[in-house]
């Protein structure tokens, strides 16, 4: 199946070669922005990870002191208890560190994707569908052009949707021709329709 991508005129390919770069480089806009959000979220995380280390560190240096003042004979218990309490307030203090780089790590890729994915998803929106259109029906002119009787239908296609000032151009004699089955008339029409397409005119065919 043959499928038309690119227009076969030098300026509608032009304009869809400009029109294919600039959507690449604003998605490429688009994941810059996301990851550098990303990034500028993530950094939040930074006093997170120090009250980790902070609380982790606290909380094994009292829990080596309870060890040490355990090991006192008869009043070790009393003397580690103390200690035991503020190990484990250190152990809260780590937790709650690497919670708070939990929920910043969830915020951070919430908002790299809503300000990269969803601006590039727009603009996919607004540019694959036509671009895909476009392939189909140009895809589809090709083939009828080449086929036996698909300039009839192109001829009457340009009849059924081309402007009236082009179809002007062409001569009123142009619609009894075709009715006639006049070749020039068709190939005529069919040209106009091709090249709304930005498709090459029909090969002329034998009078």
């Amino acid at each position: 199946m043959v499928t038309h991508w690119y227009a076969e005129s030098t300026a509608r390919r032009s304009r869809q070669l400009l029109a294919d770069a600039a959507v690449v480089l604003a998605l490429l806009v688009c994941l810059w922005v996301g990851v550098t959000v990303h990034h500028l979220t993530a950094d939040l995380a930074g006093p997170g990870r120090t009250l980790e280390s902070a609380g982790a560190a606290l909380a094994d240096t009292m829990d080596d002191a309870g060890a040490a003042a355990g090991k006192v004979p008869l009043a070790g218990q009393e003397l580690a208890a103390p200690f035991s309490g503020a190990g484990q307030a250190s152990r809260a203090i780590e937790a709650a560190g690497v919670r708070q780089q939990h929920v910043v790590a969830r915020m951070a890729a919430l908002f790299g994707l809503l300000s990269g994915a969803v601006p590039a998803l727009l603009v996919l929106s607004l540019w694959l569908p036509r671009r895909v259109r476009f392939a189909r029906e140009a895809g589809l002119a090709g083939r009828l052009r080449a086929a036996h009787g698909g300039l009839d239908i192109l001829a009457l296609r340009a009849l059924a949707r081309q402007p009236l000032g082009d179809l002007e151009r062409l001569g009123p004699a142009v619609v009894d021709g075709w009715r006639a089955g006049d070749p020039q008339a068709i190939e005529a029409l069919a040209a106009l329709e091709l090249r709304c397409l930005g498709l090459a005119a029909p090969p002329t065919r034998p009078r």
